[in-house]
Formats: structure tokens, sequence, C-alpha cells
């Protein structure tokens, strides 16, 4: 399994990262068993947020009773908007930190993202705010989710010119899917990278490593049910219906399913083969209580697509 190095983070990066943003995270439970198991498939990093409700505070609890910090990367973001309240502000960034490293229970947080953006915004300052975290030891790397490369490019651009630290890590949406439309509110909104040329060659540098959210598409590219499932689009959560029940995924999804079964797979190892078989430098952020699952998710890391597969699922 191929693991990728981020600057300023000392700790190997699986390639797929879990997400802590399900009901049991949210709801404060003890997922201690379920943490373990995951480390055993071979994760060591952990996504969470200070807007995912008890998320933080049940990693914490885990590490401190795992003496496991030093050896599990902890991405964290700030600055979530309240509704439609824009907080993607400087002043909040600090407030934000500290208190996701009480709930934490730790000294640092390996990779602080700004968790969305906002065009009135002056990146340069966010940037700058987030350097001098690092110089506190409070964070190792920064990143952004749901931020342009546009964006990204003009901080990281001040930067270099400046000798700081820049922006290494992204989080979007990616998957196999087309993003039809965003379902969350709040200053600009998220943004997929599928489909959008401009952003995809953007991280074929490897100048940001890429860290996708919703991976399968909130569930679109399980492969519980078969696209043409009455009982699908019911299974699905309002976000995954509004950003991915389509004619045009429908048609992806039934082509990943041909695919999946010419090769032995699943839909699911599919749509994360297809993704890693682009070039990125790449950590999947994937959401599961069933560690059977991830070992599947890790060994889908390993699988190449030609390009007339990649067509042909695109097609």
């Amino acid at each position: 399994m191929e693991y990728i190095k981020i600057p300023g983070v000392d700790k190997p990066i699986s390639p797929i990262t879990l997400g802590c943003d399900s009901k049991p995270f949210r709801y404060g439970e003890d997922m201690s068993n379920l943490l373990d198991d995951i480390c055993a498939c071979g994760v060591t990093s952990f996504d969470t947020a200070r807007g995912y409700a008890r998320s933080e505070s049940v990693i914490g609890r885990w590490m401190k009773s795992r003496g496991n910090r030093d050896e599990v990367v902890i991405i964290s973001k700030c600055c979530l908007p309240l509704g439609y309240l824009n907080r993607v502000k400087v002043k909040n960034i600090r407030k934000d930190v500290e208190c996701s490293l009480m709930e934490l229970q730790t000294s640092y947080i390996d990779i602080l993202y700004l968790h969305r953006d906002c065009q009135k915004e002056d990146p340069v300052a966010l940037l700058l705010e987030m350097n001098e975290l690092i110089k506190e030891g409070k964070v190792r790397a920064i990143g952004v989710s749901n931020w342009t490369c546009k964006r990204i490019g003009i901080a990281n651009a001040y930067a270099k010119e400046h000798g700081l630290v820049p922006f290494t890590v992204s989080s979007p949406a990616y998957s196999l899917a087309h993003f039809e439309k965003d379902p969350w509110r709040g200053s600009d909104g998220c943004i997929s990278i599928q489909d959008n040329e401009e952003e995809l060659e953007f991280y074929k540098t490897k100048e940001v490593a890429l860290f996708p959210y919703s991976s399968l598409a909130r569930g679109f590219f399980s492969g519980k049910y078969l696209h043409d499932d009455p009982a699908f689009k019911s299974s699905l959560d309002r976000p995954s219906r509004v950003s991915y029940y389509s004619e045009r995924n429908l048609k992806r999804l039934a082509r990943a399913e041909e695919l999946a079964k010419q090769k032995g797979l699943t839909p699911a190892s599919i749509n994360i083969a297809y993704m890693h078989s682009q070039g990125f430098a790449l950590s999947n952020v994937i959401a599961t209580i069933n560690p059977k699952r991830m070992e599947q998710n890790l060994q889908a890391c390993e699988i190449k697509l030609s390009e007339s597969e990649i067509e042909f699922l695109l097609s």
C-alpha cells in the first residue's frame, strides 16, 4: 500500500482517510474498537472538524486511552459557516482551533483546513493567521476544503514569495459521480472537481495533495443497491439525492457495475480505482463503520484502470 507524505507532517498518510462525520461520532459514542480496527487495516489518518458535533471528543478520548497520538494523523477543520452566516474570517480561526485542541486532548493538529471559502475574504490574510498557528506548534500543515484552485493559487503564490508555509492539502468533493447541485448552504458553498478539467489538471501537479470528501458520492457508489433497483433512490439521504441522483450518474453507476462484474470487484472499488488512476497525491475521505469494507477500499487504491476503462466509465 502506497502512503503519501505532506510537508510538515512527520507521519505517513494512508491512501484512505477515515471520515468521522457519521452519526456515532456526532453523537459522541465510544468508537474505540472501530478506530482500533480501522488502524489495524492500515489507515493512519482521521478526518474530523469543529463543526462535526462531538466527533473531535470521540477521537480525543480514543487517542488518550490508547496513547497513540504520535502514530495517527488528525485532520480537523475550522470556520464552518452557521447557516448563511459567514465564519470564514481570521478572528474565528484561532478560536475554533483552541476548542478543537481541547476536544481532541492534544497540543497540535496535524492538518488544519478552512472548512469553506468566502470570496469576500482575503486568502492571504487567512493564510497568514494559519502560519502563526504553525509557528506556535499548534498546527503542522494547513489546507482548505471547498476552495477553487484559483483561490489556492493566490494564497500559495504569496506564501512562496514571502517564505511562508503554503496550503498543501485540499478537500473538495470528488468521485466518479457528477456533482449536480450543492445541498448545503453557507458562505460560497461546496464544490466538486469532477468533470472540471482546470481543477483536475491542478491536482495532477501534486503541488497540493487531494483529500476529497464524498469519495463514494455519499453512498451512491456503495454498491448496496444496483442502479435500476426501485429501492435505490429512497436509500440515499437528502444531500446524496440532491447532489448525485441524476440520469447522468445512474448511467455512470451502471457502467461501474458492468466493469466491476468483469473484474470481480464492487462498484465502490471501481469508483476508488478510478480516482487512484489519475496520478494525484490522493487520500480518499470515506466514512464507514465496517472494517471489512475499509479493507476493500484500501485494496481498491492499488487497482489501476486503463485509459479506455476510464473513458468507458465517463462516456
